[in-house]
C-alpha cells in the first residue's frame, strides 16, 4: 500500500488515518470563524467604498477569502469537526451616504490583516502533528504577505498611511 498524502493505492487496511491533535482542530475552527467574520465585514465595505481601486482590492481579497474558507471547511469534514455557521453569502445594501468613508474602511482593513498575519504566524508555529495543514498554513500566509503588500503600496498613493517622520543624524 502506497500512501501519499491523503491519497492511498492498494489495500485500505494499512491506511493511516490522517491526524490533528484538540489544539490544531480549535486553531482550524477559529480560523474559519475568523474569515467568516472578515469575509463578511469586506462585502458590506464594497458597498460604501467609492474608489474603483479600493473597490477591486475589496474584491481581490473577498475571493482570496472565499478561496482559504473553501479549503478550511474541506479540512474540517475532513477531521469530522462541526462546521460554525457561516454567513450570508454576500452582504448587500443600497447605500447613498458617506458614513464610511474610504480611508477610514482601508484603515480597519489594513489593521486587520497586520493582526491576521501574526495570527498566520503563531497558527504556523502551533501546527506540529499534521504536516499538509501547515504547509496550506504557510501558503495563507504567503497570499496575505502579498496582499498586504499590494495594500500598502496602494495607502501610500492615497495618503491613508501615516508613514513616520524620517530620522536624519
Amino acid at each position: 500500500m502506497v500512501q501519499i498524502g491523503r491519497y492511498h493505492i492498494g489495500k485500505a487496511e494499512t491506511a493511516k488515518e490522517p491526524e490533528l491533535n484538540a489544539g490544531e482542530a480549535y486553531l482550524l475552527w477559529d480560523q474559519l470563524i475568523s474569515r467568516y467574520d472578515i469575509l463578511e465585514k469586506n462585502q458590506l465595505y464594497q458597498n460604501f467604498a467609492h474608489d474603483p481601486d479600493f473597490i477591486f482590492l475589496l474584491q481581490q481579497g473577498i475571493k482570496i477569502l472565499e478561496k482559504q474558507v473553501d479549503i478550511l471547511e474541506e479540512e474540517m469534514n475532513t477531521f469530522k469537526i462541526n462546521l460554525p455557521e457561516r454567513p450570508p453569502k454576500s452582504v448587500r445594501v443600497n447605500v447613498n451616504s458617506g458614513i464610511l468613508g474610504d480611508s477610514f474602511m482601508f484603515k480597519d482593513i489594513f489593521t486587520g490583516i497586520q493582526h491576521f498575519l501574526d495570527s498566520h504566524t503563531r497558527f504556523i508555529r502551533s501546527t506540529t502533528t499534521n504536516d499538509p495543514l501547515r504547509k496550506t498554513l504557510i501558503n495563507f500566509l504567503k497570499e496575505e504577505l502579498d496582499l498586504y503588500d499590494a495594500i500598502v503600496k496602494y495607502g501610500k498613493t492615497k495618503g491613508w498611511i501615516q508613514v513616520p517622520p524620517m530620522h536624519l543624524v
